[in-house]
């Protein structure tokens, strides 16, 4: 049985559980905000295995699961009373540490890649792995400092936030001169600005799929209905190194981002995602990347997986 834990408001755990369904694999579904207001989790310390999730309908044995899908997100702060906030808090921290102790695969382990909280420490040891080249950076809280690189990248200079918290992407442009100072209040990341074309690979397994993203802004994200989407052939490095990072942070699923110099067609490794929002790429791939993700999970349980 694949045990689905998620929020039922979230688009992208449901196509992971709408890929399960479709697949026909006996399953069970837990919605965290209803978990928090009429159910309870329940772990021996002695005997993690024997845990039981009640959900107020019925009682799941975790020594019943062969998989998890696991979305994990903290509702705590949208709780709608004191009981429901400290139950929701207290499940998330208990599946945090329980899917990174069980025995079975899991799809992704919350806990499993910590790098994505610095993303300098991110690019630099991903990127490694894979064998890839990451875009010139400076991580800086000195505003002189922030200058210097920018007059060392004459193809122009991206700026972004450094923590794990999405942020969104922009040129850095002279009316920004005035604002350097600022960077000293909290570190800003800059980095040499690729000019051409994004790419998404999705990892699923040792399966890797792939969408170039042509648009005219900077940050494609920030835009919805011109953007360009096209499949792409992975060239055989590219595809080489998703492995090597899916078998190196033990995550099947990773949203690895790229950019294409346009005029080199160097490939430049800038994230790896290891909780990618993939509904839209998935849509346009024909559910590719949801079928793989039915076909890991419900492969037999000794079958080695990353």
């Amino acid at each position: 049985m694949i045990l689905c834990v998620g929020v039922a408001a979230d688009p992208t755990f449901l196509a992971g559980l709408h890929a399960v369904r479709a697949a026909g694999l006996s399953h069970v579904a837990v919605d965290l905000p209803s978990l928090a207001v009429r159910g309870s989790v329940r772990i021996p310390l002695d005997d993690l295995s024997s845990a039981t999730v009640h959900t107020g309908r019925r009682v799941i044995r975790l020594d019943e699961v062969t998989a998890v899908w696991c979305r994990l997100l903290d509702v705590s702060a949208h709780a709608p009373d004191p009981h429901s906030r400290h139950a929701a808090a207290g499940h998330y921290q208990a599946f945090l540490r329980l899917f990174e102790h069980l025995p079975i695969r899991v799809m992704n382990h919350p806990l499993r890649e910590a790098t994505g909280f610095t993303k300098v420490l991110h690019a630099v040891t991903l990127g490694a792995v894979g064998g890839w080249q990451a875009p010139k950076t400076c991580l800086t809280s000195n505003p002189d400092e922030a200058r210097a690189f920018i007059a060392d990248c004459p193809q122009g200079v991206i700026f972004k936030g450094a923590s794990a918290t999405k942020t969104f992407a922009r040129a850095y442009e002279a009316s920004h001169e005035g604002l350097l100072d600022r960077v000293s209040r909290v570190p800003v990341l800059f980095q040499e600005r690729i000019v051409g074309p994004d790419v998404r690979v999705h990892t699923v397994g040792d399966q890797a799929f792939g969408e170039a993203i042509h648009s005219p802004e900077l940050d494609y994200r920030t835009i919805a209905g011109v953007n360009d989407y096209r499949p792409i052939t992975l060239p055989e490095p590219v595809v080489r190194g998703c492995a090597r990072l899916t078998a190196h942070t033990g995550i099947p699923l990773l949203g690895v981002d790229f950019k294409i110099d346009r005029a080199t067609g160097e490939w430049y490794f800038l994230e790896a995602n290891a909780m990618p929002c993939f509904e839209g790429y998935d849509r346009r791939a024909e559910g590719a990347i949801t079928g793989a993700m039915a076909r890991w999970l419900g492969a037999p349980a000794g079958r080695p997986t990353p």
